[in-house]
């Protein structure tokens, strides 16, 4: 179920926090046998951020949430929690009783954690008809939707009222229309005042972010603000539309400019090696001339996706 920590205050380190980061992770190492899952990560979340960690499997997300949740334990590094006393955990599987309903988790939940019944019902009242979930709570956790179980995991996560929560992978398989639901929750969450760390690995979900880490191979690549981040990108970036799409993308692939050549839909992201999108552009265009028409052929500015492809090549060979 919902994870609630309850630790004392850590004590000062060598790289000392800043002022407002809840969350302070330096060098952290975490192996299993020859296997490093997180490799001399450094990372803060400050107080009242919604941070997205951004990573595809196998990056070392959980690993992470499960440390910082003082779950796992570093083999190196060390893991500051600003004075967190309470945090809450909506872990990437349904670990709540599915053979109890909505009502009896919640209540259960609560006595747990020392939360007072009169208290714990004002809370899970107001919450689940936050999340639409008001009318099912005789309704067993087994017999809800996937978008319905991570709900109520939220829910629960939030009756202990944490300083700071987690969320791995919290809409993963769940429908479009409940995943957006679920964000715009996390995003009023956040407004008033929750520091929120959610890892995801869907570049659309990075939008209601106040910033994004790209988390790949145990390491982190780019980090700030989605403005930062897209800002900082250096490459030239070229989109060609045509339906002929395989057979530009080898004639484009074997041009010397040319980085790389993705699929995008109906469309192809041509990366250049250098230079500006404008130069690329014209190189593209001479290289498809009559293949492509008129307007086939645009400058494109880069996207998140875009971003964490190149950030995720550059460390396979690590």
């Amino acid at each position: 179920m919902g994870l609630l920590r309850r630790r004392p205050p850590d004590a000062a380190v060598a790289a000392a926090p800043s002022a407002d980061a809840l969350v302070t992770v330096r060098a952290l190492v975490v192996r299993f046998g020859r296997v490093e899952a997180l490799r001399g990560l450094d990372l803060e979340v400050r107080r009242g951020e919604l941070f997205a960690l951004i990573g595809p499997d196998g990056a070392g997300k959980t690993t992470l949430f499960r440390t910082i949740a003082g779950v796992q334990r570093p083999s190196a590094g060390r893991v500051l929690t600003g004075g967190v006393h309470t945090m809450g955990m909506v872990p990437q599987r349904f670990a709540l009783y599915e053979d109890l309903s909505i009502e009896e988790n919640l209540r259960l939940r609560a006595r747990l954690y020392g939360v007072p019944d009169a208290v714990a019902r004002a809370r899970w009242t107001d919450l689940l008809a936050r999340v639409g979930l008001d009318r099912f709570t005789a309704r067993l956790a087994g017999a809800l939707s996937g978008g319905m179980k991570q709900k109520l995991s939220l829910v629960s996560a939030l009756i202990t009222e944490p300083e700071l929560l987690l969320l791995d992978e919290p809409t993963t398989g769940v429908d479009p229309v409940s995943r957006r639901e679920f964000w715009l929750l996390l995003n009023q969450l956040h407004h008033d005042g929750l520091t929120i760390l959610v890892s995801t690995p869907y570049m659309d979900e990075a939008e209601y972010a106040t910033r994004i880490g790209f988390l790949d191979r145990g390491r982190l690549g780019a980090l700030g603000t989605r403005e930062e981040i897209l800002a900082a990108y250096s490459r030239p970036l070229v989109e060609v539309r045509s339906s002929n799409r395989l057979a530009i993308r080898e004639r484009l692939a074997h041009l010397a400019a040319v980085d790389d050549v993705s699929l995008f839909g109906t469309r192809l992201h041509v990366r250049g090696r250098e230079g500006t999108a404008a130069a690329l552009g014209a190189v593209v265009e001479r290289a498809l001339d009559g293949v492509v028409g008129p307007g086939e052929v645009e400058t494109l500015l880069p996207t998140l996706e875009d971003v964490f492809v190149l950030a995720h090549e550059a460390t396979a060979g690590d």
